[in-house]
């Protein structure tokens, strides 16, 4: 039988059901506050135990990158200490004769010695095997010995096992590096890096476990980013505010200023627009150097939610671009006539265009020839297209809690909450050749095969503060306005929805990317697709599952909304499963498997009066 893990640090035996706070410890020491969730490792250099790593000693490693010289690399003692370390307390010490013997000699002659001049570990013992800390070379019938760098050293001291006997060796150096003298020679074992309550000993001085860490932290800025590790800044941004569309395609900001993703660590000044390099030596040139990023620091932009966001501005770059609703039930109307409808309607048509893209396994031996790359592009642009429906229904989802908490919070006015899940039916014109944004909106609400135009489209309505990014802006201002008026987490909510779009431009710009080398013919990437009669009996299969899904999807918000969280887990499961068969279907459909023909499945159907309501 498994035995249960135990927990050792204080902050988990306080749970459960949830690891508590520790009176005096930071937040950051909270599980969910930790670097480490982003960027492991982070929390500390690892290598700084090990400066500790001998009872009553304190060594740093040098020539750790690049090497330093001859004389100096390795690992260097710093000080000898018994009475700071917590080691050899009494009541530590009363069961370890060991410890007691090391007190003795680092109180002895010994310890003595230490204190006058420079020295340095020259040999570890463990288990009868020896290993000294130099190279060894044979010049002219002498030998000659080179000190390991720092990092080397390390290694090896990282391998001593603990609860073994240890004896190590110091001694003093030439200034070619050659050892000198006579050793001191000291016997214990290692130091065990956590106690019996799994925290890191108190022998540890503050930030002394970070201190060998980029330093000072503006140089993290500059030289650490993917290069040493992942510092926790932006590499690529977008200007302030993105708005309509220009005749060439291209967005531009209010000022006119086309949209480039930019390198947020370009200099300022002469290259404000420096857009991002593909490569580190041709970013190189345009970029603050070492010593400007310390005296320039302050010049570089926030970035909120993937924009630059100029905090010298005296009002926030989006002021002004919507307004507060003005109460609860005018976000209730909006939320339950617009948004749920607007999520349910670009989930489907994204999806249309996601079944028209061709399958990867579907590129002929001939056509993979010609163009390698056309199936990994293929299986990148369905992976990411299926991504934003799958988020579009995540949001639809969101929004439906939106109202069933306010319906439990007793704000909803208009009666008790009902799922929301149809599309905008007011959102198909005959087609409309105009280029505003209504034309657009209008467009991209159409069940359409995914060209490279109409991916552009996707990109253009998806785009940073345009009006489709601002859709939850009211119903964010509302809720800031007013929290204390409602249930906890409604507002973080709203925000979460508000947000998450900008990943939908990022993805629909890589796609378009990914296609812009095949626009001149598009029969390589998409399907001969044709939108199907929804009284053709070939999709009547595929409408039964899709009015499946909505009417399980619509019970389980129902059961969410009374607490009846099993029936709720059902029904959500049961929608799963319709949506795998779904998806096969359509597959079979689109790539003619099915008929012979490459269908598109009508999504709009049962809400257009051409079969029955799900």
């Amino acid at each position: 039988m498994t035995k249960a893990p135990q927990p050792l640090n204080r902050a988990a035996i306080l749970g459960p059901p949830y690891p508590q706070p520790v009176l005096g410890n930071p937040v950051s020491t909270l599980m969910e506050s930790g670097v480490g969730n982003c960027y492991p490792g982070l929390e500390f250099d690892i290598r700084q135990l090990d400066v500790r790593f001998f009872p009553g000693l304190t060594f740093e490693f040098l020539g750790l990158e690049p090497a330093g010289p001859d004389g100096t690399q390795g690992a260097r003692l710093v000080n000898a200490d018994v009475e700071s370390d917590p080691l050899f307390a009494e009541d530590a010490a009363e069961n370890a004769s060991w410890l007691a013997a090391l007190k003795r000699q680092l109180n002895g002659a010994e310890g003595a010695a230490l204190g006058d001049g420079d020295w340095y570990l020259h040999a570890i013992e463990q288990r009868g095997q020896r290993i000294e800390l130099y190279d060894f070379n044979v010049f002219q019938n002498a030998i000659q010995m080179t000190p390991y760098e720092g990092e080397t050293c390390w290694w090896i001291i990282r391998g001593i096992e603990a609860g073994v006997d240890l004896t190590i060796l110091l001694t003093q150096r030439a200034a070619n590096g050659q050892p000198v003298g006579n050793p001191v020679v000291l016997h214990g074992q290692r130091r065990r890096f956590l106690d019996a309550t799994g925290m890191i000993p108190d022998v540890y001085r503050a930030g002394e476990l970070t201190a060998s860490m980029c330093s000072p932290w503006t140089h993290d800025f500059r030289d650490c980013a993917c290069q040493y590790w992942a510092s926790n800044h932006p590499d690529v941004v977008l200007g302030q505010v993105v708005g309509p569309a220009q005749e060439d395609g291209t967005s531009a900001t209010d000022d006119g200023q086309p949209v480039t993703f930019l390198d947020w660590m370009r200099r300022r000044g002469a290259g404000q627009d420096t857009a991002a390099a593909p490569t580190q030596e041709r970013a190189r040139p345009s970029r603050y150097d070492p010593y400007e990023i310390n005296l320039h620091w302050q010049e570089l932009d926030f970035v909120l939610n993937g924009i630059e966001a100029d905090g010298t501005e005296a009002t926030p770059p989006l002021a002004g671009l919507h307004a507060a609703y003005p109460s609860i039930g005018h976000a209730i109307d909006e939320l339950t006539n617009t948004l749920a409808p607007l999520e349910f309607t670009l989930s489907m048509v994204y999806l249309y265009a996601y079944f028209s893209l061709r399958a990867p396994e579907e590129v002929s031996a001939q056509e993979r020839a010609t163009w390698p790359t056309l199936p990994d592009d293929l299986r990148a642009a369905r992976q990411l297209i299926l991504s934003v429906a799958l988020s579009e229904m995540t949001h639809m989802r969101w929004v439906n809690q939106v109202l069933w908490l306010l319906d439990r919070a007793g704000r909803y006015p208009h009666g008790q909450y009902q799922p929301v899940i149809r599309p905008d039916l007011g959102a198909y014109p005959s087609g409309d050749a105009g280029d505003d944004d209504d034309s657009l909106e209008a467009r991209v609400r159409q069940l359409r095969a995914a060209s490279h135009d109409v991916i552009s489209e996707f990109v253009r309505i998806e785009r940073p503060a345009g009006r489709l990014d601002r859709e939850y802006a009211g119903l964010v201002d509302y809720l800031r306005e007013n929290a204390d008026d409602y249930p906890a987490g409604l507002y973080e909510l709203a925000v979460r929805i508000d947000s998450d779009g900008l990943q939908h431009f990022h993805k629909f710009k890589e796609v378009e990317g990914m296609l812009l080398r095949y626009a001149a013919m598009p029969s390589l990437y998409l399907r001969p697709v044709e939108l199907a009669d929804p009284d053709d009996p070939a999709v009547a299969k595929a409408l039964d599952l899709l009015s499946d899904i909505v009417a399980q999807t619509e019970a389980g918000y129902r059961a969410e909304h009374h607490d009846d969280l099993r029936k709720a887990d059902i029904c959500i499961q049961n929608a799963r499963a319709a949506m795998r068969a779904f998806q096969t279907e359509a597959e079979a459909l689109a790539s003619g498997a099915r008929t012979g023909r490459s269908l598109g499945i009508p999504f709009f159907a049962a809400w257009q009066g051409r079969c029955d309501d799900p």
